[in-house]
């Protein structure tokens, strides 16, 4: 007895469940909670349904949104999932472009370096004629110190361009690979049953954007998916408005676009003419461009 005084029951805590942390209400803008419900029959048959539903903890606003059952919030979801994923042609059309285009880069590299490396030999020819004069007394201290302090600096600048298209250029490739892999297997996701995997994928593509309103699930800012801020200027919102091309236009055109595969160079000149993709490189290689 003094166990069982010492020890009072506690109500169970439903476990968390998979798509909460995902989607905001749209009527009030509180986050949406799952719960679980059972149904007893007189036949003695139990039913467990989960339900998810707007946490309503805003006091200024009585919230009226419906709960919705997960297995049609599952089915939502995984629409929307399917909405922006890669067709097979498409991403074999891509990784071709982009392995094409990764070899012929090298030319264009070569000319960029070129070119800074001659503008760092005509620096140093201009810093020993500097230095003569000043041993010649033809220029003071203070006109010698600061045209080596500018012509050091540009020197500098260049030698770290030079540095940075020789080691980062050409690591753009690898990571559009992984993402159009990613994004060719978001129908595989979409159909599986696993739920928490969805909810990683609808993270990574529509970021806080989800919004439950009248019982369904639709992504905010006029339905366009915006992972990683940037505007909605998105791998996955360019993806998602290539599909909306989609019979209107011959895919030729919707694959060809304004921009190349690789990312562009400080010597523009010397750019490659590539075929375009309609895709922006995904967030975790903007640091390229």
């Amino acid at each position: 007895m003094l166990k069982l005084r010492g020890q009072p029951e506690r109500k169970p805590q439903n476990e968390p469940q998979p798509f909460c942390g995902l989607i905001s209400c749209a009527s009030c803008g509180m986050m949406i909670t799952g719960e679980h419900k059972f149904k007893r029959q007189k036949n003695g048959n139990v039913h467990e349904y989960t339900y998810y539903r707007c946490t309503k903890k805003r006091k200024d606003f009585a919230c009226k949104e419906s709960a919705v059952r997960e297995e049609e919030m599952d089915r939502q979801l995984s629409t929307l999932i399917q909405k922006v994923s890669l067709p097979k042609d498409w991403a074999e059309e891509l990784l071709t472009m982009a392995e094409n285009d990764h070899k012929n880069s090298t030319q264009s590299l070569i000319a960029c370096v070129k070119e800074k490396e001659t503008r760092i030999s005509e620096i140093s020819q201009k810093l020993e004629r500097l230095l003569t004069g000043y041993l010649d007394q033809v220029i003071d201290q203070v006109d010698y110190t600061s045209q080596k302090s500018k012509l050091l600096s540009e020197k500098k600048s260049l030698d770290e361009e030079i540095s940075n298209i020789s080691h980062k250029q050409n690591d753009w490739l690898e990571p559009f690979q992984n993402w159009v892999k990613a994004a060719q297997s978001l129908d595989k996701t979409a159909s599986d049953d696993d739920l928490f995997a969805k909810k990683v994928k609808a993270k990574e593509i529509f970021g806080s954007n989800l919004l439950l309103g009248e019982k369904t699930v639709r992504p905010a800012a006029g339905g366009t998916p915006n992972a990683f801020g940037r505007s909605g200027e998105t791998a996955w919102a360019a993806l998602s408005a290539a599909h909306s091309l989609v019979g209107s236009q011959p895919l030729s055109s919707i694959l060809v676009r304004e921009r190349g595969l690789e990312p562009p160079r400080d010597c523009s000149r010397y750019h490659l003419k590539v075929v375009r993709l309609p895709v922006s490189p995904p967030a975790h290689w903007y640091w390229l461009l």
